[in-house]
Formats: structure tokens, C-alpha cells, sequence
């Protein structure tokens, strides 16, 4: 379920607006909270939620800017939303894929764009630059839509980035993106157990 952050501005607080939207999600009379597994507080870490007949389910959360996102699930899940210009940004395949992920001629690639970029003069270059500049807004999709999935499944796993990005394949995990608002990829990740608890992700 997506939410508009900005209603729930007047919370001040992104731990009060996160569990304002779970209440929005699985109704005002349910129990939330925080819980981090490191260091044990309640102020901050995985979000959880118990129904009002006691049971407990599975949810994450995520924001980003004005927009926030959660899920609800009978299984360990994760959900994750990203500026994809921000991911872009802040890129670094070393860091974020695995080694069967990475493409080999990514750095030479991305030399060769900034070679023609750089060396475009004119109208007689338009084409070019839009077939160009139409590859670069595919990369970068991709590149925010990677992202979102790593962490969606780090969420749902339960470790968050203390493990890192680049140890976790896609491919090994039932993971999908989602629509998203415009600038943004989303992705979800839901790992089935056997039984059901309250162990939760944000």
C-alpha cells in the first residue's frame, strides 16, 4: 500500500509515520512497534505488528521523499523504494553486484558514453544524443530497480546491510518489482516458511 509521507507529516517522526501506516494498512486498532535485533531497542530497528485477535504478521516499510510503502505478508518479507537518480548517484558495481551480475564492459561503457556525450556538436548530433540519452534513462532504471531489489531481500532475510549487497544474487530469490511513482523504483521480496510469526521487516 502506498501513502502520501506528507500526510503524516504532522507526526514528526519517520518511526510514528511508519507505524501511522500500518495502522493505515491493517486497521487502528492493531499493536505496532520497533524492535532492532543488534542492540535489542525499541526506538528503532524492524518494524512488527499484532492483529487485534493477538496474532502476529509479517511487515516492512519504506520511504522514500514524499512516498512511503508497506507490505504485509504471512512469510518473512521486504520491501524497499528509491530515488533511482539518487541510486544512480551513488552507483558502484563492486559494491552492489554480485560477481555473476556484473557486466564486464560496464566501466568501458560507460567510458564510451561520456566519449560521445562529450563529443556531440549540433543538430547533426540529435539523434545520436537522444538514442544516447535513452540508453543512459534504461541504465539508470535498472540500475534503481537492482537496488531496490537487494534490499528488499536483505529486509526480508532480516539483515538489513549489514550483509553486503554484492554477496546476495537476485536470481537466487523470489523477489518483483513494483509500480512505483514517477523517479522511483520499488521492488518486494517474500521468502516462504513453514508457519507463520511476527518477525518483521523494514
Amino acid at each position: 500500500m502506498w501513502h502520501d509521507a506528507r500526510s503524516l507529516r504532522s507526526l514528526r517522526s519517520k518511526r510514528l509515520e511508519g507505524s501511522e501506516a500500518l495502522r493505515a494498512h491493517l486497521g487502528a486498532d492493531i499493536e505496532v512497534g520497533r524492535h532492532c535485533p543488534s542492540c535489542g531497542s525499541t526506538t528503532h530497528g524492524r518494524p512488527w505488528a499484532r492483529l487485534a485477535d493477538g496474532t502476529s504478521t509479517h511487515v516492512s516499510l519504506s520511504r522514500c521523499g514524499e512516498h512511503l510503502v508497506t507490505v504485509v505478508a504471512e512469510h518473512p518479507v521486504g520491501i524497499d523504494v528509491e530515488s533511482i537518480e539518487a541510486v544512480t548517484s551513488r552507483w558502484d558495481p563492486a559494491l552492489v553486484l554480485h560477481p555473476s551480475e556484473k557486466h564486464p564492459h560496464d566501466l568501458k561503457e560507460m567510458r564510451r558514453l561520456a566519449h560521445d556525450l562529450k563529443e556531440m556538436r549540433g543538430p547533426a548530433h540529435d539523434l545520436k544524443e537522444m538514442r544516447l540519452l535513452a540508453h543512459d534513462l534504461k541504465e539508470m532504471r535498472q540500475r534503481g530497480a537492482m537496488w531496490c531489489r537487494k534490499e528488499a531481500i536483505l529486509k526480508a532475510l532480516g539483515t538489513g546491510l549489514s550483509t553486503p549487497m554484492s554477496e546476495i544474487r537476485v536470481a537466487d530469490w523470489p523477489v518483483v518489482d513494483i509500480e512505483a511513482p514517477g523517479g522511483l523504483a520499488a521492488a518486494v521480496a517474500t521468502i516462504p516458511q513453514a508457519g507463520r510469526g511476527g518477525s518483521s521487516t523494514s
